[in-house]
């Protein structure tokens, strides 16, 4: 999903489904960035359940900015 197609904020089912397209998007990911967004899921200190979409999503972006992965 590009970032020009981000759900805008007025709508949860959009967002929602926004947010499931960036995860699914990680699949394409090579190992170094899949590391690193686990270590970057890891450094929220929750538990794996406990984390919401909202950080989800903020991690994935931080790896694919300092990565540069899509």
């Amino acid at each position: 999903m590009s970032d020009d197609t981000r759900a805008a904020p007025g709508n949860p089912r959009r967002a929602i489904a926004a947010a499931f397209g960036e995860i699914c998007n990680t699949l394409d990911w090579n190992h170094d960035a899949w590391l690193a967004l686990m270590a970057k899921l890891e450094a929220a200190g929750k538990p794996a359940p406990s984390l919401t979409l909202a950080e989800v999503t903020a991690a994935i972006d931080a790896v694919r900015g300092q990565m540069g992965v899509h």
